[in-house]
């Protein structure tokens, strides 16, 4: 289906082939994840892919398409020049120096961008995408909730970042997401606050920010927590992300669009006085990549669909005080959205 897709493109686009080399382009057309890249060719006839010799073993086994093996660049272009791609459709990601590469070496006359149909393909999740999104989210679900337990006055960021993928790894998963967003403090209001060797003061806010990639598949939440009694500053700032962040899941359905989404959101910030503190949009996709289509943001016009997978994910960062972000996986589904990451949101 996913190759036939691609199939039709070329014809509608009157294309000689196209090539896919992005690694999760790969996955998902081929179900092979070559760990030094591969080479993807669709044409109107055939579907190859084409990986380093230390990759063949590997992936002949797991692709869904015949794999053939190159042991040198020139090698692999010869092969390819055989197919005669004048006109070619390749991904907008795709290097300049790639570009000039299939120009020159395959002799490619006329370049097409395939990014729309993946896009189309890739931004609606099947049953069997969903499935393992859940597991890796409920994954995250059991790294946060040890996080929570190990956060202490005097631990240092990375010691909780350490314990949370050590549960992600026991728990199935190939590895994080991301790197792991442990701040305390002010750094707390940094929103790539990676794990540092900061201690965790008495009193602090304690932003976390994790993920787990499961076979191939990522998932994202935050939660905010404060070592010690919450201040009635604290209290405010937390109760407006939570509010916001509760609605935006409610508001979440089919037929809205991520912009309206993120006007929603947004508005609940600003009606407590802190929409100068909400630096980033309110979410994105999520999938084979951590951040992929649709974004929920102010620009993003995309209308949500039963099967869309996004974060909700507002926050508030005060400069030299702190920040809060509370953010969860969700799907949506035929009436509404359902929250893949589970954890308690309320503050800690």
């Amino acid at each position: 289906m996913r190759i036939e897709k691609l199939r039709e493109f070329i014809v509608e686009n009157e294309l000689d082939g196209v090539i896919i080399a992005h690694k999760p382009n790969v996955y998902y057309f081929t179900g092979s994840a070559p760990i030094l890249g591969g080479y993807l060719l669709v044409t109107p006839d055939e579907a190859l892919l084409f990986v380093p010799q230390l990759e063949y073993e590997e992936a002949k086994e797991t692709s869904c398409v015949p794999v053939e093996a190159f042991k040198r660049g020139p090698e692999l272009f010869e092969r390819l020049k055989s197919f005669k791609l004048r006109k070619l459709g390749i991904e907008g990601r795709t290097s300049y120096s790639a570009v000039q590469n299939y120009r020159e070496k395959l002799n490619v006359e006329e370049f097409i961008l395939v990014d729309d149909v993946i896009k189309e393909l890739r931004i609606i999740k099947t049953k069997d995408e969903l499935e393992v999104i859940s597991r890796a989210c409920e994954i995250a679900d059991q790294a946060m909730l040890a996080a929570i337990e190990e956060v202490s006055e005097g631990k240092r960021e990375r010691e909780i970042a350490a314990k949370m993928e050590y549960v992600m790894k026991m728990n199935g998963a190939e590895k994080p997401a991301f790197d792991t967003i442990v701040a305390s403090g002010w750094r707390s209001a940094l929103p790539h606050g990676v794990a540092s060797d900061k201690r965790i003061e008495r009193g602090e806010f304690v932003v976390i920010d994790e993920g787990a990639l499961y076979r191939h598949y990522n998932s994202d939440t935050t939660r905010t927590i404060v070592v010690g009694t919450p201040n009635e500053k604290q209290k405010d700032i937390y109760q407006a992300v939570l509010e916001a962040q509760r609605k935006g899941v409610a508001m979440a359905r089919p037929g809205i669009t991520a912009k309206e989404l993120d006007i929603i959101v947004r508005d609940v910030i600003k009606e407590y006085g802190y929409g100068d503190y909400f630096i980033h949009s309110t979410g994105h996709g999520v999938g084979l990549e951590i951040h992929e289509w649709p974004g929920v943001n102010q620009s993003d016009e995309t209308v949500l669909k039963p099967g869309m997978v996004i974060t909700i994910e507002p926050g508030i960062y005060i400069p030299k005080f702190g920040g809060v972000r509370i953010e969860d996986t969700v799907v949506i589904t035929e009436n509404g959205a359902k929250r893949l990451t589970k954890t308690e949101r309320e503050l800690i």
